[in-house]
């Protein structure tokens, strides 16, 4: 569960979006529409909270919450 809080935070961060509005199961895109910027936003957010560089073809893949909260777990 800690990984889906995280996951959340760094995805209002990235697209300006209270965390609180982001469910568990979320679609990334019904969030937020993702274009470049907020792809990069994403990728920043996901690299400052880790201390770790992210793979950013694994990342294109990513569709949920959960997508990014298996990413974060991996980076640990």
């Amino acid at each position: 569960m800690e990984y889906v809080q995280a996951a959340k935070e760094i995805l209002s961060k990235a697209l300006f979006v209270p965390a609180e509005q982001i469910g568990d199961d979320a679609d990334i895109n019904t969030i937020k529409a993702m274009d470049s910027l907020a792809f990069e936003a994403l990728v920043l957010e996901i690299e400052e909270r880790t201390g770790k560089d992210v793979d950013l073809v694994e990342l294109m893949g990513l569709k949920t919450v959960s997508d990014l909260a298996a990413v974060l777990e991996k980076l640990k």
